[in-house]
């Protein structure tokens, strides 16, 4: 398996990391598309990938902006838990009138829910109902690579705001909870910042801390 990751800089406002997960057989997901540029897509014809989703963590601008430039590209399907759904077309709640640029996805939409797992390529990804940055947040886990998508959820030595519309703060310990019981050698990969480890969160994330 490979994991490309995709940041960007100051300059280019408002972006959360977007990742592209590729099996041995070239197909690939990929994980919040912050921003629809042109160097994703050179990037996955460069290397002749397959894309065969979209996985959302939630549905905030900033983890969406590029989904319907990418199902025109490759015709691929968007996954996202069905709380967070109605983000997608409600521009108050994913917050793109606050930004200034109004979006709503016309794409169509495949749910999740807890536990359901996605058999996109080689390696299965289980979905984590972590909801309280909102509602529908949700973790994309993959065992057989102890990797976790992680998204607004977790942060290095940090986590997300509870703050927003559609949060749902009262679930923030029980959500936390479900990532701490997972193995401590799993590599995080969050929707902003720099990667990180379990083990690094448990001892250093004073969220993480009992």
């Amino acid at each position: 398996m490979n994991i490309y990751k995709f940041d960007y800089n100051p300059i280019d406002d408002l972006v959360s990391n977007t990742y592209i997960v590729s099996d041995d057989n070239l197909k690939c997901v990929i994980v919040d598309p912050g921003k629809g540029n042109d160097k994703l897509i050179e990037f996955i014809n460069k290397h002749e990938l397959k894309p065969t989703a979209i996985l959302l963590t939630h549905g905030h601008i900033d983890h969406i902006r590029g989904v319907d430039r990418l199902v025109k590209e490759y015709s691929i399907d968007i996954y996202i838990h069905y709380l967070d759904e109605e983000m997608l077309k409600d521009e108050e709640l994913n917050l793109s009138t606050q930004l200034g640029e109004p979006l709503v996805i016309k794409s169509n939409i495949k749910t999740v829910g807890d536990n359901d797992v996605l058999n996109l390529f080689k390696e299965k990804i289980v979905v984590i109902h972590t909801p309280f940055h909102t509602k529908g947040s949700v973790c994309y886990y993959i065992p057989e690579r102890k990797v976790l998508f992680t998204g607004d959820t977790l942060f290095r030595q940090s986590i997300g705001r509870d703050d927003l519309p559609n949060n749902e703060r009262h679930k923030r310990v029980e959500s936390l909870n479900k990532i701490k019981k997972l193995p401590s050698d799993v590599t995080i990969y969050p929707g902003h910042g720099p990667n990180t480890t379990l083990e690094s969160e448990l001892l250093n994330n004073h969220f993480l801390i009992n």
